[in-house]
């Protein structure tokens, strides 16, 4: 008999959601994850279109409820990096760093995703040392500062504004001719005077020797090169699936998601895949919670035909 009836990797909404799901019908669920359970929301200062909330919710405040609403009805949690996923037995195996080796019946892939890199000159080396990727987390050290951002996507630009009540001022970076996140969050940088938007330029390398002390840019049209002093970077050029793990496990598209059908299920029988790491995600909360639902369900049919 397996350790588990489901084990859940990844303990976002899509993850809690499908725990949710699963112990309400009385299965015995483990979620794993290495780093907070609630996901990325918890870094995120407010959510603004997640439906049923019209004055939009903290972040932090909702993942919690969903942790709190998950645990409720039987759902464990355990603080552990996933390794490998094995799925040659009719158990799958579930490998942790630690050490730690779990088994399950059925086991859903909602390890989310992590930030990309701009893989420019100066990034790994200053990170941490005035580069981020999280303008809630690490925002406040750049208090009465000039702060770039890289990226003019919905995140990028939430976290323009973010910086623009800690910072002195905000510079927008954007590779596109214009800023890609929506109308309402375009007006409110544009009336935001602390924020000034560069768009059609790349960001040829960050500067500094044991913090940022300015970035290198490139205007896409004119080829024109430049450097800004900023004292801070804040990266957000969009997410790379945490499914590194599994190539060669289960199939993976051109963008390193899982494959799944309309009920998140892989080809390997037991094994489904929710949230942003699965293919064609929109990387929205509202839809990682319906990818959790439909996982979780379709866990329940899977494991009532193994009785």
């Amino acid at each position: 008999m397996p350790d588990w009836d489901a084990v859940i990797i990844g303990g976002g909404p899509a993850g809690l959601t499908g725990g949710l799901y699963l112990c309400r019908g009385n299965w015995r669920t483990l979620l794993i994850e290495k780093e907070t359970v609630g996901g990325y929301i918890m870094n995120l200062e407010y959510i603004e279109n997640y439906p049923g909330f019209p004055e939009g919710v903290v972040g932090s405040e909702l993942g919690m409820d969903m942790k709190n609403q998950a645990i409720k009805y039987g759902l464990k949690t355990e603080r552990n990096e996933v390794l490998a996923l094995d799925v040659s037995l009719s158990n799958k195996t579930v490998s942790c760093a630690d050490g730690t080796i779990y088994t399950a019946s059925a086991v859903i892939i909602a390890g989310g995703s992590v930030p990309k890199k701009l893989g420019v000159p100066g990034e790994d080396k200053l990170r941490g040392s005035g580069v981020i990727s999280c303008a809630f987390c690490d925002g406040g050290q750049f208090t009465n500062l000039v702060v770039a951002v890289c990226g003019g996507g919905d995140a990028g630009v939430t976290g323009a504004l973010y910086l623009a009540k800690i910072a002195s001022k905000v510079i927008l970076i954007e590779a596109m001719p214009a800023l890609t996140a929506t109308a309402v969050l375009r007006d409110r940088v544009k009336d935001n005077p602390k924020i000034e938007v560069r768009c059609g330029t790349k960001i040829a390398a960050i500067v500094g020797e044991s913090k940022v002390e300015g970035i290198e840019i490139v205007e896409e049209k004119s080829g024109k090169k430049g450097t800004l002093k900023v004292d801070g970077m804040l990266v957000h050029v969009g997410l790379d699936p945490n499914t590194d793990y599994l190539e060669g496990v289960v199939p993976l598209d051109g963008q390193r998601q899982v494959i799944v059908n309309e009920w998140m299920e892989t080809e390997i029988p037991g094994i489904f895949a929710a949230g942003d790491i699965r293919s064609k995600s929109p990387g929205q909360v509202s839809t990682a919670v319906g990818d959790g639902a439909a996982a979780g369900m379709s866990a329940q049919r899977f494991l009532q035909k193994l009785k």
